[in-house]
């Protein structure tokens, strides 16, 4: 049974590598990573750590990259002599922090074959393997471990139905329990592994928000951003889809005396006009050379966590899709919260709608109807930005927790 489940597992992966092949030439974001996975031999054999200690850090995407950031960039300013690889599966997350500079060498991972597996860690010579979140590369993992790489993995989240507890898959559980540790974001997902005799984890909470945290401190727009909102209440309606124009519409319709700030998920050109075609609004566009409307459509990327400093309420898009985007950019500056009825995956969507720092809009006027009791009752406004700060005090710090476990690997 188990050769068979390895089997099927390096079948599976060799048909995702021709389905990349052949949908390169119908789809620009297979394009890049087929290009960016035939350059990676290149640029491994260009580069030199000149025998310094290596960690490699793996994120499927710029999500998971968020909450890797933190912990890299606490390893590069505390023990700046080591030499950090970063690698991406997805375009989205490699295309914009393909220059990022806390990273001595960023690279797609290419497929899970041991051929690969093997070429890369003998270029590579890891001293640690860190995964973000819900990345699980079988083949990788095995090699690693084979190669007496520590292994380690961050910010998880663990659920009773996650696919490796099934008995059919007791294999790739086993290497679970070899890793050296896995840092988990909740008690729930600690009760989940010790359930299932995995034993190696420790809880530490959620790297994001240390991230957040920071980047609020941060926070910065153009001069030309501050002079349109001056005196004015602002929405900002972050990562939304086409399935959240509804809410969007009835907000922006029911709030003319607002300003109105729209950043889509795809700022692509086609996308753009699509939501400007459903919103049948006047607007402009971040990019126009005046602004003569009360929306404002963002149609490049990067500004949006800084964005969230000037707003009064924000609404998340996602939630009438697979799910919300970043609850916690908007939260970090004490604002409410919206977004559509699919959270439930998100711990910290979850915990933000028990202390009423969020709300779920399961019908398109639920937040209009939410922001007229904010606007009438400036007490509760106020108390919604006391619990959000208590929120991220008291749920900082997963970083340094992490970073003293991995210290001895380090040095």
């Amino acid at each position: 049974m188990k050769f068979i489940l390895w089997f099927l597992y390096k079948i599976g992966i060799q048909i995702g590598e021709l389905y990349i092949y052949f949908g390169r030439f119908f789809s620009e974001k297979l394009t890049l990573l087929y290009q960016g996975r035939r350059d990676i031999w290149q640029k491994l054999l260009n580069f030199s750590h000149q025998n310094k200690k290596t960690i490699w850090v793996h994120c499927a995407s710029l999500g998971e990259f968020e909450q890797g950031r933190p912990l890299i960039e606490t390893i590069k300013r505390n023990h700046p002599d080591t030499f950090i690889l970063l690698s991406f599966y997805s375009p989205s997350g490699y295309e914009i922090r393909k220059n990022y500079e806390f990273a001595d060498l960023i690279i797609y991972l290419p497929a899970d074959l041991d051929v690969y597996n093997q070429k890369l860690i003998q270029l590579i010579k890891p001293s640690a393997f860190i995964f973000v979140k819900y990345e699980f590369w079988w083949n990788l993992i095995r090699e690693l471990l084979e190669n007496n790489v520590k292994v380690f993995l961050i910010s998880g989240v663990f659920r009773e139905n996650d696919y490796f507890f099934n008995p059919i898959f007791k294999p790739f559980k086993s290497l679970l329990c070899q890793y050296e540790k896995i840092f988990v974001q909740d008690k729930l997902s600690a009760d989940v592994l010790k359930s299932n005799a995995v034993s190696n984890y420790k809880i530490v909470g959620d790297t994001r928000i240390d991230n957040v945290i920071h980047r609020s401190k941060k926070a910065h727009l153009p001069q030309k951003i501050y002079n349109y909102v001056e005196n004015k209440k602002v929405i900002v309606y972050g990562s939304i889809w086409s399935s959240d124009m509804k809410v969007v519409g009835h907000l922006t319709g029911s709030y003319p005396e607002f300003v109105h700030i729209l950043a889509p998920h795809d700022v692509s050109h086609g996308n753009i006009e699509g939501i400007k075609k459903i919103l049948n609004k006047k607007s402009s566009d971040y990019t126009d050379d005046s602004w003569n409307s009360n929306i404002l459509i963002i149609n490049n990327i990067g500004m949006l966590s800084g964005l969230y400093s000037v707003a009064k309420y924000a609404y998340i898009g996602g939630g009438y899709q697979k799910g919300i985007h970043n609850t916690l950019e908007p939260a970090v500056f004490g604002i409410p919260v919206f977004f559509g009825p699919k959270f439930k995956k998100f711990n910290e969507a979850v915990l933000m709608i028990d202390l009423e720092i969020a709300f779920v809009v399961d019908e398109h006027d639920v937040c209009s109807r939410c922001i007229d009791a904010l606007e009438s009752d400036e007490i509760k406004y106020k108390a919604i930005k006391d619990k959000s700060n208590r929120f991220f005090d008291e749920n900082r710090g997963a970083t340094e927790k992490i970073a003293f476990d991995l210290y001895p690997y380090l040095t």
